[in-house]
């Protein structure tokens, strides 16, 4: 929870949807009538969590004793490593 920004208001709710989000998601991408449903659902919760990269970000990459990288992994994990799970999502929408 110390990811998603201050501004952003019901921290344990919001984790706990988004978690279930990510499990239903995963699940929907294995089924193939239902493929397409679960890449959506990745897409939109990649997207949704960029303010959570964003504010890691201008932490300095760490929001509390157990949660410290470099800000390079941090720079990494937003510009890297995230833009390529959303292409993997939106290509994975069209496999059968």
């Amino acid at each position: 929870m110390p990811l998603i920004p201050d501004y952003i208001p019901y921290h344990a709710l919001l984790n706990y949807a988004s978690g279930a989000g990510e499990v239903l998601a995963g699940i929907a991408v294995l089924i193939p009538s239902t493929r397409k449903l679960g890449c959506n659902a990745i897409l939109f919760l990649l997207i949704a969590f960029l303010p959570a990269h964003i504010y890691f970000i201008q932490k300095g990459g760490c929001l509390s004793d157990s949660l410290c990288v470099p800000a390079w992994v941090a720079w990494v994990r937003l510009l890297v490593i995230h833009p390529v799970l959303i292409y993997w999502a939106y290509k994975c929408r069209t496999i059968k």
